[in-house]
């Protein structure tokens, strides 16, 4: 007889924790009903406790976090989302949330590092050229970043006679304000050897940048994704003044980008540009317009450098330069993360 009450209490207890379990699911329902996100959260959380792979809740919290800006929270359900689901649709959606959400941490994190990294080879000039650009950043308050950098531009064929590009190696420190998200202001003091002219000086090189996307671009999408194409538009337009060479600069270039997702972060693209840089002192390697076509491909890595092939047609506005027209062979890779 003691047996069977102790069976019969223990399914009772089961039995009672399984609904008031369910409560828990229900409760933050409820209130996610009612507009009240924050105690929504709280009640997932909870029944999460004992139902961890619960994927759909998890999925659920993800939005929660991220329209509350808690990206750190809202990142560990994505990821934990696109690591188990079995759901093409729902990883698909995972995988870019958390590619987009690592972005925006590393914006708004107290420390974070950021990689330009873009070199290509020339055939019409036959020469290799290369560009680094590295911030390590410090946000000092809302939209303000200061740190030091160091920045490299470099090709394997200029010499005193002959300039192709202007190479130099620079390191020092910057000061960054976002006025807003896609336009910012940048100040450079820093040490810089001129390769080519053969000297050493401190630099001050400030600039204002506005770039913008408009389209899709997907992130991720898993081979049994319904639609695996985006199109979309960048724009990027540079102004600044370089002290070392006492020289000012406009640049500016647009893309016109069809993208066709091979499986995962994998994709292929193909796409129109166009591309001009003017300077002060109508230097004619400086002063050019370029239009062409393009192949770029990204293997399935989250973060991972763009391989692609350029051949574009260059138009010099100054000087005896002829114009040329030349393929371009090379890598892009660009990183920024939280520290």
């Amino acid at each position: 007889m003691y047996k069977v009450l102790t069976s019969i209490f223990l399914i009772f207890i089961l039995a009672n924790g399984t609904v008031f379990t369910q409560s828990l699911a229900d409760s933050g329902y409820y209130y996610l009903n009612q507009g009240n996100k924050k105690k929504a959260a709280g009640y997932f959380e909870l029944y999460l406790r004992d139902n961890p792979r619960d994927l759909k809740t998890r999925l659920q919290l993800g939005y929660l976090y991220y329209e509350q800006r808690q990206l750190g929270k809202s990142l560990k359900h994505f990821d934990y989302v696109g690591k188990h689901t079995s759901n093409s649709q729902d990883r698909d959606l995972s995988k870019s949330a958390s590619f987009v959400i690592r972005e925006e941490l590393a914006n708004t994190s107290a420390r974070s590092f950021d990689l330009y990294f873009y070199n290509f080879y020339d055939s019409f000039q036959e020469n290799y050229i290369a560009n680094l650009v590295a911030h390590y950043n410090f946000r000092i308050g809302p939209g303000f970043y200061v740190g030091p950098y160091l920045d490299v531009y470099t090709d394997t064929r200029s010499t005193r006679q002959l300039v192709y590009n202007d190479r130099f190696i620079e390191a020092g420190i910057f000061l960054r304000y976002n006025i807003l998200k896609n336009l910012f202001i940048e100040g450079r003091i820093g040490y810089t050897r001129q390769i080519d002219l053969d000297s050493n000086k401190i630099n001050l090189k400030p600039m204002i940048v506005y770039f913008n996307r408009f389209g899709e671009a997907k992130v991720y999408v898993s081979s049994k994704g319904s639609s695996r194409t985006s199109f979309y538009m960048d724009i990027y337009y540079a102004a600044m003044y370089d002290y070392k060479y006492k020289n000012a600069f406009l640049q500016g270039s647009l893309q016109q980008v069809l993208r066709f997702h091979t499986g995962g972060y994998s994709y292929i693209e193909n796409y129109l540009l166009q591309t001009g840089q003017f300077d002060g002192r109508k230097l004619d390697y400086n002063n050019y317009f370029e239009v062409g076509t393009g192949l770029r491909f990204k293997p399935n890595v989250m973060f991972f450098p763009v391989l692609f092939l350029e051949p574009t047609y260059k138009l010099y506005f100054f000087g005896n330069r002829k114009n040329s027209f030349q393929i371009k062979a090379g890598f892009l890779f660009n990183f920024r993360t939280k520290l």
